[in-house]
């Protein structure tokens, strides 16, 4: 079975996507905290990791992702980042994958749609990467 961490410090958020993935066939571990969350990918060995950005500290999401892909060198796990950053900040600017900053296969907005959201693991979990589409 196929499973999927999600990192997110929102209790209402984990329980809908718990309910939409366990629907789909999908395992799903879960973490609160960004700790807790590489922790989780180091013991757990997902096949794809859903991450929020804003949790205790702003943007901390970011610095989640390149920890993953830098220090632990999961340069083949695909991580997809889902937040609510740009309407809840009021950013100027979009957040996107970036091989210098943002080193994630997706990024997508919530509130997200169950189909969507689906749509979106399938097509990542179709792409398995051997060698990063980026240098680290």
């Amino acid at each position: 079975m196929t499973k999927i961490l999600v990192i997110d410090d929102d209790a209402d958020f984990l329980l809908a996507v718990r309910m939409v993935l366990e629907a789909n066939d999908f395992e799903m571990e879960e973490a609160t905290t960004p700790r807790e969350g590489i922790d989780k990918v180091l013991s757990t060995d997902p096949d794809l990791v859903i991450l929020d950005v804003m949790m205790p500290r702003d943007y901390e999401g970011f610095d989640v992702a390149r920890e993953i892909r830098e220090k632990h060198e999961r340069i083949d796990l695909p991580i997809l980042i889902l937040t609510n950053v740009h309407s809840a900040k009021k950013v100027p600017y979009r957040f996107a994958p970036d091989e210098d900053y943002l080193p994630v296969d997706v990024f997508l907005d919530k509130p997200i749609e169950p189909e969507q959201l689906l749509d979106t693991i399938q097509d990542i979990l179709g792409e398995r990467r051997e060698e990063p589409k980026y240098p680290l």
